[in-house]
C-alpha cells in the first residue's frame, strides 16, 4: 500500500532526485527518466497543507474531511479548508455543497485556486474510496469538464488506530480510481530576480517578478538551444526540456552547441547553458522524444504541476513550445495547447534557411489555432500523403538565429499578459500589450530571408509586399503577421476546423479534445457527442 505518512515519508524521494543532480553536477538540473512518466503523478501538497490535514481530519474520528485547492492541472495540492459544517456519522461524510461553493465562488475562484479533491477519513481498516465516494468524484467531474481528475486520499485517524495515515487516491476520467504514490515538500518560496545583479539593467524591460515563476515546456531543443538561452536571460524560472538526441559535429554551424559538447544529450548541453546564464533557473530534463509512450496525463504534469526537486512550486504561467520539424509532433502540441488551455509557440525554418516561420495559439488571446493558421499544411499531409524531406542542409546560421530572435517578443508577451502574478502597473505591461492586442488574429507570422523568395519557395505574398513599398526601398528581412480567422463556413469560407471547432474562443477546448495522440478528422462538436 502506498502511504503518505509525514513529512519524513518524502526524504528518500529527495534523495533520489537529488542524486540526478548530482549526476548532472548542478543542483538545479533534474533528469526525468522517460519511464517515471508512465507512472501516474503523485499526490503532491505543501507541508503547511499536510499540517493542518493532520491536526483536523488526523485528530478526529471518522468521518471527516476537508477540500483541496491549488491550480487545476497541476495536481498539487497548496491549500486546504477544514469541511466543519458537513453532515457526518461513524460511516459517512456529506461535504457541506452550499458553504463550500460559496467559498469557491467568493474567495478561492477569483484568487485563482481551483477546486482538486477532498480528503476524508475512514474508519480503522477501511483504506479505500467507498462506492459512494466514486460517484461522488464523478457527478463533480461530469460538472467540470476541465477537471482531470479528482484527487481522493483516505485517511486513517489517530482516535481510530493510534497514528495519522493519508492514502493517497485519485479518480480519473480514462482509468477510474488510481492509487498515488504521496509527497509532502516545503512550499517554495518566491524568487525575487532584482536582487541579483545579472538582471539590473532589464528590471524596467521585463516583468522579472512574473518571468521568474514562468515555465517554458520545450519539445526539441536542437535549434532552439539559442532561443531556451535568451529566455533565462529574460528571467525565465523554469524549463522543461524534452529532446532524445546528442550533439553531433554537423550542429555545430547550425546550432547554437559547442565542440566540448559533443556527445552530449542536447538536453543537458541546453541545461547547462541556462544554468550558467540564470543564478536561479532550474531545468527539468527528458531524453526522449514526444511519442505515444508520454500521455496527456504525463504533459500536463509537466506543464503545470510541482515536478521533482526539494520544494512545491506550481508555475505562474507556461509556454508549450513545438520546436521539431516534424509534422506529427507539432500538430499534437497544438493540440495539447487547446486540450490544457495552455499557449503554444511554434516555428519551422523553411528550405535553405530563405525563410522562416512562427505559429502561436493562447485561450483569451488568439481567435484561431495553430490548425486553423496552418490548414494548408494539414490538408498536404493529411490528404495528399505529403511528406517532408527538408532538412538543415544547405541552411544558414543566420536563418535560425532569425527565427529565434523573432520568437523572443511572442514569448515574453505570452508569458507575461497571462501570468498569474503580473504587475498591471509594471513599466513594460504596456508595450507587452499593445504587442499582443495587435497580433492576436494574426497568428501566422511568415520571415522572408531571400530577396527572391517568390521565385525560390513560390511565396508571393512577398512579392506582393515588396511591390507596395516606398519606391526606391528595398523590403528584405521581411516580416509579414498574416491574419487568421477560425476556420468555420460562417467565419472565413473554410470548413469547420477538427480541432478548435472554429468557435473563436480557444477556452471552448479545454478538456474537450480526448487523446491529444490521436489526429483528428471531425469537428469537436462531432467527437464530444
Amino acid at each position: 500500500m502506498k502511504i503518505i505518512r509525514t513529512i519524513a515519508t518524502t526524504l528518500a524521494d529527495l534523495a533520489g532526485a537529488t542524486a540526478h543532480a548530482i549526476a548532472l553536477n548542478t543542483h538545479r538540473i533534474i533528469a526525468i527518466p522517460p519511464a517515471e512518466l508512465k507512472a501516474p503523478a503523485p499526490l503532491v501538497m505543501t507541508t503547511s497543507v499536510s499540517h493542518e490535514i493532520m491536526r483536523t481530519v488526523g485528530s478526529q474520528r471518522a468521518e471527516s474531511g476537508g477540500m483541496f485547492g491549488g491550480v487545476r492541472g497541476s495536481g498539487t495540492v497548496t491549500e486546504y479548508h477544514f469541511d466543519t459544517t458537513a453532515a457526518t456519522t461513524g460511516a459517512t461524510y456529506y461535504p457541506d455543497h452550499l458553504f463550500l461553493n460559496r467559498l469557491l465562488r467568493e474567495d478561492w475562484n477569483p484568487a485563482n485556486i481551483n477546486l482538486l479533491g477532498f480528503v476524508h477519513s475512514h474508519p480503522a481498516g477501511s483504506r479505500r474510496p467507498s462506492g459512494q465516494d466514486l460517484r461522488y468524484a464523478q457527478q463533480i467531474m461530469d460538472g467540470i469538464p476541465e477537471l482531470d481528475r479528482f484527487l481522493m486520499p483516505i485517511a486513517q485517524t489517530i482516535p481510530d488506530t493510534g497514528h495519522f495515515t493519508m492514502h493517497g487516491y485519485a479518480v480519473t476520467r480514462d482509468k477510474g480510481l488510481e492509487q498515488l504514490d504521496g509527497t509532502v515538500l516545503p512550499a517554495r518560496d518566491p524568487v525575487d530576480p532584482t536582487r541579483f545583479l545579472e538582471f539590473d539593467r532589464v528590471r524596467d524591460a521585463y516583468d522579472l517578478a512574473a518571468l521568474a515563476g514562468a515555465r517554458i515546456v520545450a519539445v526539441g531543443c536542437g535549434g532552439s538551444r539559442g532561443f531556451l538561452e535568451e529566455m533565462a536571460r529574460c528571467g525565465v524560472g523554469e524549463f522543461v526540456l524534452i529532446d532524445p538526441d546528442v550533439v553531433a559535429y554537423p550542429n555545430i554551424a547550425t546550432q547554437h552547441v559547442y565542440r566540448s559538447e559533443i556527445g552530449m544529450a542536447k538536453v543537458d548541453a541546453t541545461a547547462k547553458a541556462i544554468t550558467d546564464v540564470s543564478p536561479f533557473a532550474r531545468v527539468w530534463t527528458i531524453r526522449a522524444g514526444l511519442d505515444d509512450t508520454i500521455t496527456d496525463a504525463a504533459m500536463r504534469r509537466l506543464v503545470f504541476g510541482s515536478l521533482p526537486g526539494p520544494d512545491v512550486h506550481v508555475p505562474t504561467s507556461t509556454l508549450l513550445c513545438a520546436f521539431t520539424d516534424d509534422f506529427y509532433t507539432q500538430a499534437r502540441v497544438s493540440r495539447l495547447g487547446l486540450e490544457l488551455g495552455v499557449a503554444v509557440l511554434g516555428g519551422l525554418v523553411y528550405h535553405q534557411g530563405r525563410g522562416v516561420e512562427i505559429t502561436f495559439s493562447a485561450p483569451g488571446i488568439t481567435p484561431a489555432c495553430i490548425r486553423c493558421a496552418t490548414a494548408g499544411r494539414y490538408r498536404s499531409y493529411l490528404e495528399q500523403g505529403y511528406r517532408n524531406t527538408v532538412s538543415s542542409h544547405g541552411t544558414p546560421f543566420y536563418a535560425t538565429a532569425r527565427l529565434n530572435a523573432a520568437k523572443h517578443q511572442l514569448a515574453i508577451g505570452l508569458l507575461t499578459r497571462l501570468s498569474r502574478v503580473r504587475d498591471v502597473n509594471h513599466p513594460s505591461v504596456p508595450r507587452v500589450d499593445a504587442f499582443l492586442d495587435a497580433v492576436a488574429e494574426r497568428n501566422l507570422i511568415l520571415i522572408g530571408l531571400d530577396t527572391e523568395i517568390g521565385t525560390t519557395l513560390g511565396l508571393k505574398l512577398f512579392e506582393t509586399a515588396v511591390a507596395e513599398s516606398t519606391a526606391g526601398v528595398l523590403a528584405a528581412d521581411l516580416a509579414l503577421y498574416r491574419p487568421q480567422k477560425p476556420d468555420r463556413p460562417d467565419s472565413n469560407g473554410y470548413p469547420t476546423c477538427p480541432d478548435c471547432g472554429g468557435t473563436g474562443d480557444l477556452s471552448d477546448c479545454v478538456g474537450r479534445l480526448g487523446d491529444t495522440r490521436v489526429l483528428p478528422t471531425s469537428v469537436i462538436s462531432e467527437r464530444s457527442a
